[in-house]
């Protein structure tokens, strides 16, 4: 069975995350939560991608991305069993 995979990505523009993040999507259920600078990063096409809506907000951005509070980050952590912070 797929393990369940959540990636946390904290700066913007980081290959070696992009790279592991699209190897286990062809692997598994994979979701990408983005935080801090990380909600800059441009990413498609690998499953459920989350963003913290107080760092958009930081930023001033508009996202296509589901925004989270910290209660639903949360979830997010317990929900998955494997847990990666870039």
């Amino acid at each position: 069975m797929p393990v369940k995979t959540l990636h946390i990505i904290r700066n913007i523009d980081d290959k070696l995350a992009q790279e592991m993040i699209h190897h286990d999507s062809a692997k598994g259920s994979v979701s990408v939560l983005l935080i801090q600078d990380g909600v800059l990063s441009r990413l498609h096409g690998v499953g459920d991608i989350y963003a913290s809506v107080y760092d958009v907000e930081a930023r001033g951005l508009n996202t296509s991305y589901k925004l989270v509070d910290y209660s639903s980050i949360c979830q997010l952590i317990i929900d998955h069993e494997k847990v990666i912070v870039w």
